[in-house]
């Protein structure tokens, strides 16, 4: 199989023209043209065809897009394990977590991690737990530390997650709202606009998973950011409602600037987990962090409370 040729036709579909692959990938138009057409003519197939001015993808052209991107995505992972075995001696640990993780518990445990470790390198990256779970199973994260959502980690085999401890997920408010340090129902407060996170954020997940339990329809996002200090600053402005872990909101709880809505029948309980490879198939030391993780949880949870 002739990944090269194959190479030249996922960028000419991703582009949508030889002449944008062209210059993506600093080869001629017509060795371009020519590699696909002697490739289409020697596997006695069709993948792109010309319409009007512009070329569309085949039926078959259209079906290998996704496994090339797959294809592609691992090679250059591949490429930038290699990278980093030449950069980082010692090792590089990869942490994605998501806004809970990595602005509450993990910059404690990277600091002790390096306290250890100080020759390895340490990279830890936010995002939403949904794309925590997804940069694991896509070998981009070492270790990642999220919000359940319900996603289980593919190739069981290979890869574990473990439950670190839980809190729950708060209705919150600011102070002059009608519904602030109130029991309303669930029906009420999702007539109040929100202001969430994007999707795949855990918050979001959650609460619309529990509308579609109750047979309620989900909230408006009415602002959508994607960072969860800003979506905090947006309630404490005074507009809306937002639903968002516990972890998060007591600070500004304790302050003032911010109240809870009881809302009963709503299952707010939030697992925070951590996902690895299985020990066969990573590093000693991301195991040390692991390890590291487990026996600090109880000065975490003097944090928490």
């Amino acid at each position: 199989m002739n990944l090269h040729v194959l190479r030249l036709f996922y960028y000419v579909a991703l582009t949508g023209s030889v002449t944008k692959a062209s210059e993506k990938l600093h080869i001629s138009q017509p060795a371009i043209s020519a590699q696909i057409r002697k490739f289409e003519k020697d596997n006695d197939i069709k993948l792109l065809q010309v319409q009007g001015r512009g070329l569309v993808l085949t039926s078959l052209g259209n079906k290998l897009i996704k496994p090339l991107e797959k294809l592609f995505t691992i090679e250059e992972q591949v490429r930038n394990l290699i990278e980093d075995y030449h950069n980082y001696p010692e090792g590089k640990l990869r942490i994605v977590g998501n806004y809970l993780a990595t602005s509450v518990l993990i910059p404690k445990w990277a600091s002790l991690f390096k306290q250890q470790f100080s020759g390895v390198e340490v990279h830890i990256s936010t995002v939403n737990s949904l794309n925590a779970i997804e940069k694991l199973i896509n070998f981009e994260a070492d270790v990642a530390i999220y919000s359940d959502i319900g996603v289980p980690l593919a190739d069981s085999d290979l890869f574990e997650c473990r439950e670190l401890f839980r809190d729950e997920y708060l209705f919150v408010v600011a102070p002059g709202h009608k519904y602030s340090s109130q029991v309303v129902s669930l029906e009420e407060i999702i007539a109040e606009p929100f202001i969430m996170r994007e999707e795949g954020s855990a918050a979001r997940e959650r609460l619309f998973q529990q509308c579609r339990e109750l047979k309620v329809s989900p909230p408006k996002i009415e602002l959508q950011f994607n960072g969860l200090n800003e979506t905090i600053q947006a309630v404490m402005a005074g507009y809306g409602v937002s639903f968002v872990s516990s972890l998060i909101a007591e600070p500004s709880l304790k302050r003032g600037v911010l109240t809870k809505v009881d809302v009963p029948g709503v299952s707010s309980a939030n697992s925070i987990l951590l996902g690895t490879r299985i020990r066969e198939h990573q590093e000693e030391f991301v195991n040390e962090f692991v390890s590291l993780v487990y026996n600090n949880l109880n000065i975490n949870k003097l944090f928490i409370s």
